[in-house]
């Protein structure tokens, strides 16, 4: 018995240093000029991708390929100028199940320069997406990574399948979802669209309106002001920090814990502890709070 183990452990330490030994790299680098008036499509059936906007003119790809043989000759990129702009995509041949094996050592990863006012359309089926430093609209999907979007004046609007989100100085409206993580949004200006089914959502510092949603986490916002706010979730508390001379209509309510708020609020109907209607500073846009599964906080800003 110990020796038919001695045999395996051997049989598979020769597989892999043959799977170590066939992993190679490659790189994929093209300039393209950016028409006017166009966009960047980014396509790829795996890999992620960094988008980050420059003051020139030129759409400038780069790609990182790495590793086995049978992997990288399995990899087709292209980037090319077409009607709508630039179109840069990866396909990737299926041809059978054994060069999945060795996903491990696999690596593919694009960083793409643009000019700072060119829309940019990704799309990927297996990697995070990462934006930063434009002043156009973006939109994005993933099915199996994480989403970061930085410093952008446009409109965004993006969805993983798979991971969590991150969005900083965003100066447009901004639609966030994700089927499996925490949204995380803060110092932007715009207003937001929130939703998770399988995490927290943090709020800090927006100045527009919020409409927030889970069915598996807390939420925290700490808001500059009042554009009309509604936080629900079906699992976890929410904590609401907001100015102390907010004017507002109150509509909070839960069904696993209790309503408090440090801001005074004028009452109307029926007061319970675990349902709170009302008005701060003589009312305003409304502000719904909704939990099944923890206390609502509403208290001042720092």
């Amino acid at each position: 018995m110990a020796q038919s183990a001695a045999r395996f452990m051997l049989i598979l330490a020769a597989l892999l240093g043959t799977t170590v030994a066939l992993a190679g790299q490659r790189t994929f680098d093209k300039r393209l000029d950016a028409p006017s008036g166009g966009r960047l499509i980014f396509d790829a059936d795996v890999g992620s991708v960094a988008v980050v906007g420059s003051d020139g003119s030129q759409v400038v790809v780069h790609a990182d390929l790495e590793g086995s043989d049978s992997f990288l000759n399995r990899l087709h990129v292209s980037a090319e100028q077409t009607s709508s702009g630039v179109t840069v995509s990866l396909r990737m041949d299926h041809s059978g199940w054994f060069g999945w094996l060795n996903t491990g050592w696999n690596r593919v990863e694009f960083t793409i320069e643009v000019p700072r006012n060119y829309p940019v359309d990704l799309r990927t089926a297996g990697g995070g997406l990462d934006v930063r430093k434009l002043n156009a609209w973006v939109r994005g999907k993933t099915s199996g990574g994480g989403i970061h979007v930085q410093d952008v004046a446009g409109n965004v609007d993006v969805h993983t399948s798979g991971g969590g989100i991150s969005a900083e100085r965003v100066n447009g409206q901004a639609n966030l979802s994700t089927s499996g993580g925490s949204i995380d949004a803060s110092d932007s200006t715009g207003d937001l669209d929130l939703d998770t089914s399988g995490g927290g959502i943090r709020i800090q510092n927006d100045n527009g309106k919020v409409d927030a949603h889970t069915s598996g986490g807390s939420i925290q916002a700490e808001l500059q002001s009042n554009q009309g706010i509604t936080l629900e979730t079906s699992g976890g508390g929410i904590t609401l920090q907001i100015p102390q001379t907010t004017r507002a209509s109150i509509d909070a309510e839960t069904s696993g814990g209790d309503v408090t708020s440090d801001i005074p609020v004028t009452t109307t109907g029926t007061v319970s502890g675990d349902h709170l209607h009302g008005s701060l500073g003589g009312g305003g846009p409304p502000i719904s709070l909704r939990t099944s599964g923890g206390s609502i906080r509403i208290e001042p800003a720092s």
